[in-house]
């Protein structure tokens, strides 16, 4: 019984050994069968395709056609920004564009305008970056609209009147062309007059109004005084008239020392210590 189990045993080990031996056995290709390599390079070339796929796709979310329409959106932020001006600029391109492909995060510089001051017509000289690559240098004429708030006469303005909010509408306009030099809705028109008459319906405009004297030479005025941390309040009598921000001589009641202030309305003045 013990010898049938030890036969047995070497049987097995037998055919364990055989099967071994059966997988370390190198595996034959026939000469020139390139088979297994192109099938490995297959797949690697598969994995880039599939990582260039997504890639593309990835790119597709994160870049866009700058055409027509987005470049004149970004020139028009780009020149409010530079000459900080109020309302809405609107610039239109004078001539063809050709649409490029660009980053969400593409950079408009402009190098220079000409002329210098934001105008109905200009010529703008800019370039467009990508990722810190410059992308091309452009030139480019312009047509520019500056919109913006200005007061339009509701009464008829007679002269010498003075200018009250109940007098005007705003009207949002181009004042780059038929309304240029209008006043804007902002401005302050205390210390103003009307210089002409205006009818109803009409824009008012600079010309239209000059200041009116705040100051009267022999007048007894509140003079501020400021500087140096110090703020000081007194009495003084001007010694010429003045409109509103403009300079006159003051002399100081209780010391008799003449000094200039620049007019804030009508009996107050200021002066820098």
């Amino acid at each position: 019984m013990r010898i049938s189990c030890i036969g047995g045993i070497l049987i097995l080990f037998s055919f364990a050994q055989g099967g071994v031996e059966r997988f370390l056995q190198p595996i034959s290709l026939p000469i020139g069968d390139d088979s297994f390599t192109k099938k490995q390079t297959s797949a690697y070339f598969s994995t880039q395709q599939y990582a260039g796929s997504s890639t593309a796709l990835h790119a597709s979310k994160t870049s866009f056609v700058l055409n027509r329409p987005k470049l004149e959106t970004k020139l028009s932020d780009l020149l409010k920004h530079r000459y900080q001006v109020d309302g809405k600029v609107l610039a239109f391109l004078g001539r063809e564009w050709n649409q490029i492909e660009v980053g969400s995060n593409f950079q408009i510089k402009i190098r220079d305008c000409n002329p210098e001051e934001l105008s109905a017509n200009m010529f703008v000289r800019f370039s467009i970056w990508d990722k810190g690559i410059k992308l091309g240098d452009y030139s480019m004429p312009l047509r520019l609209a500056h919109m913006q708030g200005v007061l339009f006469s509701k009464i008829p303005l007679s002269r010498g009147g003075k200018p009250t909010d109940e007098c005007f509408e705003v009207k949002e306009v181009d004042i780059l062309k038929n309304h240029a030099n209008s006043v804007p809705a902002t401005a302050n028109l205390s210390g103003y007059q009307i210089d002409t008459n205006v009818k109803p319906g009409n824009p008012l405009k600079w010309n239209l109004l000059s200041k009116t004297t705040l100051v009267e030479k022999g007048e007894i005025v509140n003079v501020f005084a400021s500087g140096n941390g110090i703020y000081v309040t007194m009495k003084g009598i001007a010694l010429e008239p003045g409109v509103k921000d403009s300079t006159v001589r003051v002399k100081n009641i209780s010391s008799e020392k003449e000094f200039r202030a620049k007019v804030l309305d009508g009996n107050s003045v200021k002066v820098h210590l």
